[in-house]
């Protein structure tokens, strides 16, 4: 009898800057282990980082020429291992099995499957020229050229944004956009030829639940909880 071939899903951190982001990556690893012993785990950082005790909770380490950028995870997004990557702040927390079931919420051909911002939980999000919608802290997304070709032009777009080269009208785009790597996804889904075909998660607050969400936004189990890192 044939074996049928399991899916290659995985899960990716990403880890630099502030060693506090490595700390929260492996807390919260471990936090998906214990509800989902199975999951297959990557984890993105910096060489310096790299201790034996670190494979006893990852299965695969990526440190040649891990930028040590505050958005490494947008490097590390489009060599993700898996053929359908969740991704995961190293703020996060696992907290309810239904975490394996992530892998098949996607519909209609979704390319990424995201939750939305709530905006008097953000820092910004309307401004004159639109308003930010999806929150890029936790997302599903399978790995085509279209998807990875989005992730690679994200990370460098971001480059620019960051060191400012990127110029944009900050009369329909406030100069305050700069910091947010929600901000590039947002003119690449919007303004560009990169736009990949998104769709939000049911009842997606319970598959990202920010640590200042009102507690009625999800009647069900959180699964996934939020927290934030100060540095």
């Amino acid at each position: 009898m044939k074996k049928t071939k399991k899916p290659n899903n995985g899960f990716i951190y990403a880890a630099s800057v502030n060693k506090k982001f490595l700390s929260g990556a492996v807390y919260s690893a471990i936090s998906l282990k214990e509800y989902y012993p199975d999951a297959h785990i990557t984890l993105f950082t910096i060489k310096e980082w790299v201790t034996d005790d670190l494979y006893d909770i990852f299965d695969n380490i990526v440190f040649e020429d891990v930028p040590n950028n505050k958005r490494t995870k947008l490097w590390a997004l489009s060599k993700t291992p898996y053929d359908t990557t969740i991704y995961l702040d190293a703020d996060t927390e696992i907290q309810h099995e239904d975490i394996c079931l992530l892998f098949d919420q996607f519909k209609n051909d979704a390319d990424i499957m995201i939750t939305k911002i709530r905006p008097y939980s953000g820092k910004i999000s309307e401004f004159p020229g639109g308003n930010l919608t999806d929150h890029c802290g936790m997302f599903v997304y399978k790995k085509n050229d279209k998807t990875i070709q989005f992730m690679e032009e994200w990370y460098a777009r971001y480059l620019r944004q960051e060191s400012g080269e990127w110029q944009w009208d900050t009369n329909l785009y406030p100069e305050e956009l700069r910091p947010w790597d929600q901000w590039t996804y947002w003119w690449l889904q919007n303004k560009t030829n990169y736009s990949i075909k998104r769709e939000f998660l049911d009842d997606d607050a319970r598959w990202n639940f920010i640590n200042t969400y009102r507690e009625d936004e999800t009647d069900k189990p959180i699964v996934v909880y939020h927290h934030t890192i100060r540095v």
